[in-house]
């Protein structure tokens, strides 16, 4: 993996090195521990940094036939990471072969080599640099060029600690807002030392932490609409739904629908007014073994693609979305199901607005498609059906710090698909106007939305 690595032709080698390598990062989605990067302080081992938070590479261990023991069990840290490099060399073709190689090369100047490279040897060597100052959590951040991450955090959850970092903000995660009504208010309640009784009193709550959110820095939130997820109109008025949950009393599936849904819209309106872009990500089947799940947790690397999105049921969200009293928000559409993408490119020209470009866009790459095919696919998508030149860029939607790496992963795709076109004749660009393009889908236009 030399310095050209995924830049095949010399235009797409001039791109990025002479462009998109010295972009700093905005990362304005991932699940970095806000804790760890609230106290700054070191990974104790390379487990802890590279294997333990990473599901990516849990799920590639499982397929492999690791016992759990190994992967979320009691064994040491040492001894989880000797099965990860016994794994690794396995992994030819999946990202994880290539990102692993970037994470050490990035980070500790280790020319990684799978099967060859000795791990006692990797485990000792990157153990003393993990002790050092200059590989705190924050410094990590630094060394990445991070300029802005952006660490989903619950309504409840305490953000204070972000205020005091430069270059982190919270990104809300709002699905215990619309999915577990009834604990996110009682911890509304707890926090904010208020009584909820009406779905008034709930927006209320609500508006005050999102003041909060926006003080520290937040600019973004984010909603899972899963397999199987129904924008409904509220067969009953929402108020009394609300109090009956309130008060202990059961809804059905239909109702729970058009509570959700209505606080959805009322999310969208607080968005608009506070200018942050609203995050969707669709599709996602996240009940498959129920064994996992119990053994793993909820995120543990073993959900699965859904089917494609209910375009009616997305399109009527939107659209009530838009008739709100302060617009839309800006919206990004992430759909984990690869059949859906042309789908979500084609909705960026169906909700545009005066002088607002890409109002609603399909995000990057997500989850099990981030990897150079996933990447490229989505490229196609966004220049075929959308606008390619207002395309937000990539973002790591990750728990591992390392994962930052892949940032250079889509510069480097990025570039060298640009490339490629051009060089085919399919394209006829300057060359000038593709530095634009990549410095604006890389950074700028990931900037703009920051709106600092």
């Amino acid at each position: 993996m030399d310095e050209n690595f995924l830049l095949q032709t010399p235009l797409s080698r001039r791109l990025y090195h002479g462009c998109a390598e010295k972009l700093p990062v905005i990362d304005y989605h991932n699940h970095l521990n806000i804790k760890e990067l609230a106290e700054g302080t070191n990974y104790p081992d390379l487990a802890r940094l590279w294997l333990i938070s990473d599901p990516y590479k849990h799920r590639a261990m499982r397929i492999c036939g690791v016992d759990e023991f190994y992967i979320t069990g009691g064994a040491s840290d040492y001894d989880k990471f000797r099965k990860w490099m016994s794994v690794l060399p396995r992994l030819i073709g999946n990202p994880l072969y290539d990102w692993s190689i970037l994470e050490m090369k990035r980070c500790f100047r280790i020319e990684l080599q799978p099967c060859v490279t000795d791990a006692d040897r990797l485990w000792e060597t990157a153990g003393k640099i993990l002790a050092r100052p200059e590989f705190s959590v924050q410094a990590l951040l630094d060394r990445f060029h991070v300029e802005y991450a952006a660490p989903c955090a619950a309504i409840t959850e305490d953000i204070a600690v972000l205020e005091r970092m430069g270059n982190a903000a919270p990104s809300l995660r709002g699905d215990g807002l619309t999915d577990t009504v009834r604990q996110t208010a009682d911890g509304l309640e707890q926090l904010l030392q208020l009584q909820i009784r009406t779905l008034e009193d709930y927006y209320a709550a609500i508006r005050r932490r999102l003041e909060d959110f926006a003080r520290a820095g937040c600019r973004f939130s984010d909603h899972a609409l899963d397999d199987g997820f129904l924008y409904k109109k509220p067969v009953q008025p929402a108020e009394a739904l609300f109090e009956r949950s309130r008060n202990g009393g059961l809804l059905t599936e239909e109702e729970k629908q058009g509570l959700s849904s209505e606080i959805l819209r009322f999310l969208s309106a607080e968005y608009a007014k506070l200018g942050w872009t609203m995050q969707l990500h669709i599709g996602a089947q996240r009940f498959t073994s129920s064994r996992l799940r119990a053994v793993a947790g909820p995120a543990g690397g073993f959900a699965g693609i859904g089917n494609c999105c209910n375009v009616k049921s997305l399109t009527q969200m939107l659209d009530d979305f838009e008739k709100g009293p302060y617009g839309m928000p800006g919206v990004i559409l992430f759909t984990l199901n690869p059949a859906d993408n042309a789908v979500m490119s084609v909705l960026s020209g169906s909700y545009s607005r005066d002088s607002a470009e890409g109002m609603v866009q399909q995000g990057p790459a997500w989850w099990w498609c981030d990897h150079l095919y996933g990447m490229r696919e989505v490229f196609e998508n966004l220049a075929s059906f959308g606008v390619l030149s207002v395309f937000v860029g990539m973002t790591t939607d990750s728990r591992s710090i390392l994962s930052f790496v892949r940032h250079e992963y889509f510069r480097r795709a990025f570039c060298g698909w640009l490339g490629e076109k051009a060089e085919k004749g399919e394209w006829d660009v300057s060359e000038a106007q593709l530095k634009k393009l990549v410095e604006d889908v890389c950074y700028f236009n990931a900037k703009k939305r920051l709106r600092l």
